[in-house]
């Protein structure tokens, strides 16, 4: 299992002086100027589509020729994994079919999926919570609709734990029901934080429930801590660090 950060480029050496294996960049604003990458495993990006793009309604942008350059980018300098967000590109307007958007979605996962295999990039959605957007924020209903659709996909504990959490106000802890629904086979890349979106607690009872899940499935790919820092940010790494090879059991 390898661990990275979800950052920006300038947080790159305090990341990997940490000791961790990787950064993980926003693809969007991702540079033409390879040489800004030399020495860095950018193995992940995380958000794709700037908040200017819209997949959806009457003011839709045609995407695909933005999607295939932000691709061909983030294959020059070596990444692997591409997680789609991008919470307000793929926010549906008011009085839109859901269902039809959604299945909208896929083929446009699939669109940009299809370009990325040339490079041996994986594209991976994740699933967003209610406040960001309105499309795929069902984890396990996007998982199996992307396989559908021969793409992968990033569970990420926060927006589970969210949408949960609005959902059943009441409960202390997911069950293991629960995850077993939201995470439904292995994906192919994680991002990690608790509810509050800190770095996770091994003795946190969601963070167990969201890591036994995965080794359960066998995962042993990448996990991307993507958190709310605090006021020391290379502290908080090393020991972010420590607790996510004590939960993953490495």
């Amino acid at each position: 299992m390898r661990f990275g950060v979800c950052c920006g480029i300038e947080d790159a050496s305090t990341v990997l002086g940490a000791g961790f294996d990787y950064i993980e960049l926003g693809a969007n604003n991702l540079s033409d100027d390879v040489r800004k990458y030399s020495g860095m495993p950018v193995e992940a990006t995380n958000l794709f589509f700037a908040g200017s793009v819209k997949l959806f309604g009457r003011e839709a942008t045609p995407y695909l020729d933005i999607a295939k350059a932000t691709v061909d980018r983030a294959a020059s300098i070596g990444v692997q994994t591409m997680v789609i967000g991008s919470g307000g590109s793929r926010k549906a307007p008011d009085g839109i079919d859901m269902e039809v958007t959604e299945r909208e979605f896929l083929l446009i996962a699939a669109a940009i999926g299809d370009h990325a295999k040339q490079y041996g990039i994986t594209i991976a959605p994740e699933s967003l919570n209610r406040s960001e957007t309105n499309i795929g924020n069902d984890l396990g209903r996007l998982a199996c609709g992307l396989k559908y659709a021969g793409v992968g996909y990033t569970a990420d504990s926060y927006h589970v734990l969210y949408e949960w959490h609005e959902d059943f106000p009441d409960e202390a802890v997911p069950s293991k029901e629960h995850w077993e629904a939201q995470i439904p086979f292995a994906p192919s890349h994680v991002h990690i934080a608790d509810l509050p979106r800190y770095a996770p607690k091994p003795g946190d009872p969601m963070m167990q429930g969201f890591a036994n899940r995965l080794l359960e499935l066998g995962y042993d790919g990448r996990v991307s801590l993507e958190y709310r820092r605090g006021n020391d940010f290379e502290a908080e790494l090393q020991r972010a660090l420590l607790d996510l090879k004590v939960l993953f059991r490495v």
